[in-house]
């Protein structure tokens, strides 16, 4: 819950904000994780790339803006996962992860500066890997949800 305390202090509010994740394959197969920064929401902790769907704008556009400004990559033959529900009653936090999945033919992961309000133009994330098996999540803190997500649809 920590986690969650410190993403939802954060300058940005996601309450009530349904938001996109993309699990991107690479022409050999391999799905892209991010690690996000120490200080940031979720401090430390894998994730997908993705973030808010702005008003006005659908969830593949949302995807496809949210990839490109995170990773500098572009991503096509997008198809929904599924949609993970993120309750937190005491914050009134009720909000949609919707995830896809999608491929790209780069693996040239550029980490660019958040735009974000409060971001101070830093990465939102640290560092990345391309992931060939569902036994390498094994050891790495993510969230549950996303990590199930990851399961099925490694080898």
């Amino acid at each position: 819950m920590k986690i969650i305390d410190n993403f939802l202090q954060e300058a940005r509010s996601f309450e009530k904000k349904d938001s996109v994740k993309a699990v991107i394959r690479c022409p050999e197969g391999k799905a892209l994780i991010l690690r996000r920064q120490n200080d940031d929401g979720g401090g430390g902790q894998w994730d997908l790339s993705g973030g808010g769907i702005e008003d006005g704008e659908n969830e593949i556009d949302a995807l496809k803006r949210e990839v490109f400004e995170e990773t500098g990559l572009t991503v096509d033959y997008i198809s929904k996962i599924k949609n993970v529900t993120l309750k937190i009653p005491e914050t009134g936090v009720n909000s949609v992860m919707k995830i896809y999945k999608c491929k790209t033919e780069d693996i040239d992961v550029k980490l660019k500066p958040a735009t974000w309000a409060g971001s101070d133009g830093k990465p939102e994330h640290t560092e990345y890997r391309w992931l060939s098996n569902k036994s390498e999540l094994e050891n790495l803190p993510m969230l549950d949800s996303l990590k199930s997500v990851l399961r099925g649809q490694l080898a």
